[in-house]
């Protein structure tokens, strides 16, 4: 059903809005929003300067207050002061209540995860070979994170805390196990965290693995802009551009985390929404690609 009413507000927002009429992009780019989405934001400027000859300019206004997280996604459901959203699939209000860009942006390596762990530990970890063992073991989560009932449906032990600075000192107490983070989020978090926690170290031994990724989520009062997205990334995508814009922010770090040499863990993500578009592999990152 949401593919549906995905697809077709796209189709009429490239066929029944006027060609150059001025889009208005309005992100969240509050402080932390802009640390954390980088990425996201320069993909996002790249694309709507790739589609101005076909759908004309636009101006970004963006907000930059400092907002809660549920308050971000009410505004973001109303669209008028945020009409775009940064996020991963499988959040009810944002797939039912937003049109989705059915693009992977991170190409899907949101659900590749290293973790960081207490050096202390990697002996023992070492040792985990299956999912069964890792079952043996405990991770790591925010309590509102959208990946916590991947780890629950897998019957993998979570702990869970309010925010995302307890859980470095929950690790390294012995709470947990395992942090599990995204392969793009985890050196930076080491340079940020080790000073202050000498222990905390990136595993060297596993990578787990499910289907989960960043997409854009437009508000519903705005087809044309999301129309203007998916078309400017298709276009990255046949042109190669879009490649090349990936591995000049990830490529390296990648290779450093030494991904094909990992054991891998797969677990199963049933909480996927339809649109998701899991059949075009081209779209998806593939460590073998690193040999």
């Amino acid at each position: 059903m949401v593919r549906g009413v995905a697809a077709g507000l796209l189709v009429c927002a490239a066929t029944a809005l006027p060609a150059f009429a001025l889009d208005t992009v309005k992100p969240l780019k509050s402080d932390e929003f802009r640390v954390r989405y980088a990425y996201p934001f320069e993909l996002l400027t790249e694309v709507l300067k790739r589609t101005t000859p076909t759908y004309g300019p636009y101006v970004e206004e963006p907000y930059t207050e400092t907002i809660s997280v549920a308050r971000s996604h009410e505004e973001a459901l109303k669209g008028d002061r945020i009409n775009i959203m940064i996020s991963d699939a499988g959040h009810k209000e944002f797939d039912e209540d937003m049109i989705p860009v059915p693009f992977p942006i991170d190409k899907g390596l949101l659900g590749y995860r290293v973790a960081l762990i207490d050096s202390d530990n990697q002996s023992k970890i070492d040792a985990v070979q299956t999912l069964e063992q890792l079952r043996t073991l405990s991770v790591g989560q925010g309590s509102n994170w959208g990946d916590l009932r991947v780890y629950e449906y897998n019957h993998v032990p979570v702990r869970t805390a309010q925010t995302y600075e307890s859980l470095f000192l929950m690790l390294l107490h012995g709470r947990f196990d395992l942090f599990p983070r995204g392969v793009t989020e985890a050196p930076g978090e080491v340079r940020a965290y080790g000073p202050q926690y000498p222990r905390l170290a990136i595993d060297r031994h596993l990578l787990i693995r499910y289907p989960f990724a960043q997409f854009f989520y437009v508000s519903k009062s705005e087809p044309r802009l999301a129309a203007r997205i998916r078309d400017g990334l298709e276009q990255m995508k046949k042109d190669g551009s879009f490649d090349a814009f990936f591995n000049q922010h990830f490529a390296r770090q990648l290779v450093d985390l030494k991904l094909p040499d990992r054991t891998v863990i797969e677990l199963q993500n049933p909480y996927l929404p339809a649109w998701v578009p899991l059949s075009r592999k081209d779209l998806w990152f593939d460590p073998n690609s690193l040999r």
